[in-house]
């Protein structure tokens, strides 16, 4: 996969490339523009963050039931969805066709195939990522959900929310918000959550 720097010269570094090609910035992580905005005295809303590796969460390379090296993911996975899934990456907003999306089904991860959002639990939240209201549970234990969340303060998470990954191969796949109640009329009201999902994880 070769990829170029802004000089147009030859580079190893598929983050980068992928990076130059959508016009983002590492640091333009949604976590970031959620406390620029505080700082400012924006809303909350329509911003989201994620980190490449939160300090709360297990290693995404070691403890899953799927595991690969970096290399066997980079093959198998597009740029973007190694940039999302792998390296903890956000999409630029309005981006992904799966915001737009209606069709009744399962969204799955994009990297390991596990079921995680049935369609019924999407809504459209304005913020320009797909979101959903609730996970799917799992079927060897109905009680856990496919989807797991960053073990953050319940401040933190009331405030920032926090990061949310595949539960079989720790694919960072976005953030959940305890924001739903804001959203009259959608699943999301019922659960009290918005599940701020990149769609290059799907």
């Amino acid at each position: 996969k070769t990829s170029y720097d802004e000089d147009g010269n030859p580079s190893n570094d598929s983050t980068q490339s992928y990076f130059d090609k959508e016009k983002i910035h590492p640091d333009s992580n949604r976590r970031n523009i959620i406390h620029k905005s505080l700082a400012a005295g924006g809303a909350l809303l329509a911003t989201r963050t994620s980190r490449a590796s939160a300090k709360n969460f297990k290693s995404r390379t070691d403890e899953y039931e799927v595991r690969k090296s970096e290399a066997e993911w980079s093959e198998s996975l597009s740029s973007q969805q190694y940039f999302i899934l792998r390296q903890g990456g956000t999409e630029p907003p309005y981006s992904s066709i799966l915001e737009a999306e209606e069709r009744p089904g399962v969204y799955a991860c994009a990297g390991c195939g596990t079921p995680l959002f049935d369609a019924k639990e999407k809504f459209h939240s304005g913020t320009g990522w797909p979101s959903f209201a609730s996970p799917v549970m799992g079927t060897s234990n109905p009680s856990v959900p496919n989807v797991e969340m960053e073990d953050v303060s319940n401040i933190q998470y009331q405030l920032a929310g926090a990061e949310v990954r595949c539960r079989t191969c720790g694919g960072h796949l976005g953030d959940v918000f305890a924001d739903g109640f804001l959203f009259v009329g959608t699943p999301a009201f019922v659960t009290g959550k918005r599940y701020c999902i990149d769609g290059g994880a799907l």
